[in-house]
Order: structure tokens, then sequence, then C-alpha cells
């Protein structure tokens, strides 16, 4: 028994799409949640990290603040669970189980099927797990913007129950938590809400109009006034941390330069303009492909939801061809995106009862697989057998058989073959997406390789440093974090890794004859040491990727291979650091 608007009592069941959401947001949930502190952090998360963290230090102060609704939430959240990677990385990876839930606000608008689809997609998207599962706002603002869309048409779906008369302003006040949510947590967020508004402005001279009730809807004065100063507060509280830490107010206030800035891109030459498309096309395959079947399906139908959705897509590319350097606006394609593949699916599935259908799906998925195999297999042999083609006729024999199949069974029962079709794309699709998913954010994040990581990323040889440095202490004084450490890298992550470390000294430079216990120089410096140590290099951070490996005979071949299997010839390049130890402190 529940409440609705007008505060009655009704009945709400549990439906079968409701359990299946709850399975979506367990799919997101392990994608998102498991293994959080599996890879180190990159500089720019160890300096969001090491902000949280300083805060609560005697006399420390937190210094610059990139997201404060994600330093206000994950300070509080370090006072119960404590400061290890997995803890900085919570507050994104909840948020980012969270979008996936979601849709189900607008069930009523995208019905089950499309409900389901959408919460699907966004659930497997690699881009949307790889972002919850990195230190920063990026997640928040996808989940604020996401809310302030949904809450605006929940308000408006509460007038069309009573007409002219005022909706329920709890979505009104959703909605300004939303916003005041949206304003703290990223720059990404001003380039969504501004396409969200021309979107909607656009969206009022078409018809149909997903906000058709325009002049009953718009919020009383009073009703404006109440919940904005209820946006205020949460602004506030988020911004300065319950007004413990007021300089999060300015840090909020920089995010819309930050994003103004991100317009002033380099050129770059055609690359750097197809470098958004290139990134979509990689990551959400499902929406590069099935997607703009969907754009065409929704200006041929004209419905409201997808209408909208393909105005809001429009302006989100545009956005991302403008600041084509901030990759993180690909991100925010897949919310108008998925919203209409979800309607697409509803339209095309909700009503699947023929066997005929059931049987052309699983005709599609075996050719579909049959293909993606065969593929597969020249890609692996191709470098050793250039002449083998068989797997390549094969694949294009399924591909035929494929085309011809469609053709007639279009021409027998045309509902059939869209359904089939529609269902054999979301399944083949969804599985490749969850793959990449889980390579994105499980494995490649610290991969330069990667077209997503684009900042200098964290080397896996630093656990094995930090452990080394750890060992080496408690060795030589029976305490892990007492020997006296110096280093002349001065990076956030050795920061970060060495906080614990009381007897820590960062400099630019080692003094003369040094006789610290434990001394951190690059690899190509030569110190003049005070007493005998021993030596050894690890890698520290990786800045991309050689130019000359760059350049390949076959570079179809192996963007498939690296696709496919991970394997590439690019060499990356490294940063390294060479840890020295005193030798007195290493037992023999």
């Amino acid at each position: 028994m529940i409440e609705d608007w007008r505060g009655e009592q009704v009945w709400q069941r549990v439906t079968v799409a409701d359990g299946l959401l709850l399975l979506i947001g367990l799919v997101a949930a392990v994608l998102r949640l498991t293994n959080l502190g599996g890879l180190p952090l990159s500089p720019a998360e160890a300096e969001a990290a090491l902000g949280v963290w300083q805060l609560w230090q005697p006399g420390g102060t937190a210094g610059a603040i990139h997201s404060p609704a994600y330093f206000t939430l994950t300070a509080l959240l370090t006072q119960i669970l404590g400061d290890s990677d997995a803890v900085m990385r919570l507050v994104p990876a909840l948020f980012g189980v969270g979008v996936t839930l979601l849709p189900w606000l607008l069930r009523a608008r995208l019905g089950p099927v499309g409900m389901l689809v959408t919460s699907l997609l966004l659930a497997v998207s690699p881009l949307g797990t790889a972002v919850a599962r990195v230190v920063g706002g990026d997640s928040i603002a996808l989940f604020a913007l996401l809310l302030l869309f949904v809450a605006w048409l929940r308000y408006e779906d509460s007038t069309a129950v009573t007409g002219t008369e005022p909706g329920d302003t709890r979505w009104l006040y959703v909605f300004m938590g939303a916003l005041a949510l949206g304003l703290t947590s990223s720059p990404l967020f001003y380039g969504g809400l501004l396409t969200l508004l021309l979107a909607w402005r656009l969206n009022l001279a078409v018809e149909p109009s997903l906000f058709g009730l325009y002049d009953e809807t718009w919020p009383r004065r009073e009703a404006w006034r109440r919940t904005a100063v209820f946006g205020l507060v949460i602004f506030v509280a988020l911004a300065s941390l319950f007004l413990w830490y007021l300089p999060g107010l300015g840090g909020a206030a920089a995010l819309l330069g930050d994003w103004l800035r991100a317009f002033a891109s380099p050129g770059g030459g055609v690359q750097a303009w197809l470098n958004p498309l290139l990134t979509l096309a990689r990551y959400e395959t499902m929406l590069a492909t099935v997607g703009l079947l969907a754009v065409v399906w929704a200006v041929w139908q004209s419905r409201a939801l997808a209408t909208f959705s393909v105005l809001w897509l429009g302006l989100l590319l545009l956005l991302a061809l403008l600041q084509r350097q901030a990759l993180g606006n690909v991100l925010l394609l897949t919310l108008p995106g998925y919203l209409l593949l979800g309607a697409l699916a509803e339209t095309a599935v909700a009503d699947l009862r023929d066997r005929l259908a059931w049987l052309f799906t699983a005709g599609l998925l075996l050719m579909m697989a049959l293909i993606f195999v065969n593929v597969a297999r020249f890609a692996r042999i191709v470098l050793y057998d250039a002449q083998n083609l068989d797997n390549v006729w094969l694949a294009l024999f399924a591909f035929a058989f494929t085309a011809v199949t469609v053709y007639f069974l279009w021409t027998w029962d045309q509902q059939a073959a869209y359904q089939g079709m529609m269902i054999a794309a979301l399944v083949f699709f969804a599985f490749y997406q969850w793959g990449n998913a889980w390579w994105l954010g499980h494995l490649a994040a610290n991969d330069a390789r990667e077209r997503w990581v684009t900042t200098p990323a964290t080397d896996d040889d630093l656990p094995l440093l930090i452990a080394t440095i750890r060992q080496a202490s408690s060795q030589a004084i029976g305490a892990e974090f007492g020997a006296e450490v110096f280093s002349s890298v001065d990076t956030p992550v050795l920061r970060w890794y060495l906080r614990r470390f009381p007897n820590l000294r960062v400099g630019h430079t080692i003094p003369t004859s040094s006789q610290a216990g434990i001394i951190i120089s690059p690899q190509q410096a030569n110190p003049v040491l005070g007493s005998d140590y021993f030596g050894a290099d690890f890698g520290l951070l990786r800045h991309g990727v050689q130019p000359e490996s760059l350049l390949s005979a076959t570079p179809v071949i192996d963007t498939l291979r690296w696709w496919l299997f991970r394997e590439s010839r690019a060499q990356v390049i490294e940063e390294r650091v060479v840890l020295w130890i005193r030798a007195d402190l290493v037992r023999p």
C-alpha cells in the first residue's frame, strides 16, 4: 500500500518487469562495485582522493576541489569506511548503479519492455561502467541529469491527472535537488543541462510534443519559490560539506568555467573531429549501429519520447564535436540514445507472441555468432597465414545467407522479421557490450592504448613498489610505515600511496650524500648517495603510445585484434622510477 500524489492509499503491484529490473540492477552492481580497488588510482584520481584525506588531517586543507558533490559525500563516507582506494571510488559507483534504475520512474512513458531495455543498455554501457569506477563527479552528473529529466516528466504526469490543477510538488523538490546535485558534480552536467533545455524548447514547437501540457503544468510562483529554497540549501550543503568547508563553494562556481574552457579545443585536423565519433563506435556499439535505425524510425513514427530523444541526441552530438577533446560528452549521448532504443524496443516487441519471430531470432543469433567467430579467427591467423581466407569466405557466406533470409521473411511476415531483428540485435550487442564494459572498467582503465584513456595512467608496477617499501620498513624498524622516505619524484600518485608514512619528504632534488633509508628517484637520474644502496626500477606512469607505433600497414586488422583479443603492437610510453633502499635496512 502506497500513497498517490493526492495522499490517497492505493495498491502497487510488484510486476515481473519490476523483478527483471532488479536483476538488471544486480548486473550493474556487479560491473561497477566488484573489485573497486583492483587498479591503482590515476594521477587525477589520486589528487581528488588526497583532497578528501587531507581534510581530516590535523591542520590539513583539501586544496583544489574539482567535484564538490564527490568531495562532500566521500568525505563523510571515509569517516565510516576508511580511506582505501575502493572507498574513494564507492560514491561514483553507487550513482552509476542508480542511473540504471532510474528508467523505472519512466515506466508509464516507456512501457515495461522499453523500461527494461533502457535499463539494460545503461547497465552494460562500457563508458557508463568506466566512469562509475573512477574517482570524480562525472557519474554523479549523469545521474543528476537523468533524474532532472525524470522528475519534470513525473511532475507533468501528475498534472495530467488533475487537468489544470498544479501537479505533485514533491517532484519539483526532486527536480531542484537533482539540479543542485548536478551543479556541484562535474562540468559534464552543464553540457547535458544546456542541450536538455534546448531540446525541450525545440520540442515544444513539434508534434507530438513530449511536454504537451506546457501551459497547464508550469508551476506557480509560490511552488517555484519553495522548491528553489530547497534546491539552494542542497546546493550549499553539497558544495561546502554542510558548511564545514566553505572553499568548496568556489569549486562549484569553477565548474562552469571548466566547461566553457572545453570549447577552446586545439585544432588537431580531421582526426580530432572524428575522435568523438570513433569513441562512440568503439565503446557504445549498440548506439552507433542500431541507434541510427532508431533515429530513422523516430522520424518516421513521430512518437513523443522518441522525437525528443532524437532532438537531444542531435544537440549532444553537436556539443561533442565542438568540445571534441572532452570525450565525456560521448557518455552523455547514452542517455537520449538508450531512451530512444527503449522506445523502439517497446514498439517492436511489446506484443511478441509469434513463434515464427522467436525462431527467426534464434536463427539470426546463430548467424551473427558464426560471423563474429569467423571474423575473429581471421584476425587471429592473418598475421601468420595471410593467404588463408577460409574464415572470410565462411563469414561472407553467413552474411549473404542471413541477408537473403531476412529479405524473404520480410516479404512474407514483416512484423515477425522486424521483431526478430530487434531482439537479436539487443541480445548480441548487450552481450558484446558486457564484455567491453568489464574490460574497460576492470582491466583497461590504466591502458594508454585505449581511446578512452586520454590522461596519464598509473602503471601496474606501482602496487609492487609500495609493497616493497612497506616490507623494507617493516624489516628495518618493525613498522610498515615508520621508515624515512625521500622522493625526488613529486606526483599525486606517490603522495597518495605514501600518505601514511609520517617521515615522508618530497623534493625536486636529492640532497647531496643523503642518508635516508628509502629514496625514490627518476630512472634517468644518477643520484650521489652517502651510503651503499640497493636499487630496482618500477613503472610509475603511462603517458600514451609511441608515435611510430601508430603507423601500421594493416590498421584494420590491428584494430580487430585489439578489439577482439586485446593484442597490439603499439608501444606504451612509460615513466619509470628507481627505488633505492639503504643496504643496512635489508636483512640477508
